[in-house]
């Protein structure tokens, strides 16, 4: 371990790794789902998203303890319309149960050329960008939904009625993928979290606090205040509508009815949604590639505003940084002290 700044520390990959994944073994989560769960949240970190990286542990691990998580959970396709099916999760962990529905797509694009798998009954699960990146591997373009506990305010309101709910699209160039994951508040929820764990302010716009007023005291807006939503009414807007799609179409519950990933009181009933399409299907998929490509450059080769040094591409940044990566990762120092209690009462050396 080295010191990098006050909030910042250096530790081993491998190290972090297996220490958090038997976390998760000794709550009687098998070895496989823990490292479903693990290889998510760290992803998160190596590309640089940590307020969905190992930050969730405690919160996941709080959950198991308080059994509003289910650790060997039945996860059942409860319709199956052939390119359209409705999983339930069974209250499963939430990348535990993504991973499932990511499968059936890639089951079910064997013999079709799009496919819709719907969820209820689910958890947190992590970025969505980690299931639309397998996806573009794979050569398919995906969208993924999920919707979260009410912690956003629709616009012109005061009060939490609509949850962060992230989505993410991605497809795969021929060296660069293209990769939108996004909060659909100004800022996800988690990255409040964060930024509070390293003692800084949040920007203007982001939040309000409990009276309604802007904040950018982290400890207002996560006590008792609100996020507001990215964009204006345009975040407002795809709020709803991804809360349409993970909760109205599947039983899941809507942002209001749910619980924030810190609540232990009961379950969650959170609900996703995955759409695949293979686009070898409608067109040479090479061919698809060299002309995203050609569009990808296109961009960033155009004129740069005055303090831009470079124009990315939507998960560009993210992937850089993974390159950058190779044995360590820089983690927030209380997130690492946090893991290092529970590993030593759950006396995991």
């Amino acid at each position: 371990m080295e010191i990098l700044t006050m909030s910042l520390i250096k530790v081993d990959l491998n190290e972090i790794y297996e220490i958090s994944r038997d976390i998760l073994t000794s709550y009687e989560v098998t070895l496989e789902d823990s490292e479903v769960v693990i290889n998510s949240l760290l992803d998160a970190e190596i590309s640089g998203v940590s307020s969905h990286g190992l930050l969730r542990l405690k919160s996941y691990t709080e959950r198991i303890e308080s059994g509003v998580i289910n650790v060997h959970p039945k996860i059942r396709v409860e319709k199956d319309l052939n390119n359209v099916l409705l999983l339930n999760g069974d209250n499963g962990l939430g990348q535990v149960v993504a991973q499932k529905a990511i499968q059936l797509c890639f089951d079910k694009l064997s013999t079709n050329s799009a496919v819709t798998v719907l969820v209820q009954n689910s958890n947190h699960f992590g970025t969505s960008g980690f299931y639309t990146k397998q996806a573009a591997s794979r050569g398919y373009l995906s969208l993924v939904f999920s919707n979260a506990g009410p912690t956003m305010a629709p616009w012109g309101g005061t009060e939490p009625l609509l949850g962060t709910n992230p989505l993410s699209a991605a497809f795969p160039g021929s060296n660069t993928n293209f990769m939108l994951d996004m909060a659909t508040s100004a800022s996800a929820k988690g990255k409040i979290r964060a930024m509070k764990n390293a003692s800084e302010n949040i920007p203007k716009g982001w939040a309000i606090d409990e009276k309604g007023d802007d904040t950018q005291d982290p400890d207002k807006v996560l006590n008792g205040g609100t996020m507001l939503p990215i964009g204006n009414h345009k975040g407002y807007g795809l709020s709803m509508l991804v809360d349409t799609l993970c909760a109205g179409l599947t039983g899941a519950s809507l942002s209001y009815e749910t619980v924030s990933v810190g609540n232990t009181k009961r379950d969650a009933n959170i609900g996703h949604f995955f759409y695949m399409i293979k686009i070898d299907d409608l067109l040479p998929l090479e061919s698809f590639q060299r002309r995203m490509d050609d569009w990808f450059e296109t961009i960033k080769t155009s004129n740069k505003r005055e303090g831009f040094e470079e124009i990315y591409i939507p998960g560009e940044i993210e992937e850089k940084k993974k390159d950058d990566i190779t044995n360590s990762i820089h983690l927030n120092e209380k997130v690492y002290k946090e893991i290092l209690k529970i590993a030593e009462e759950r006396k995991i050396s």
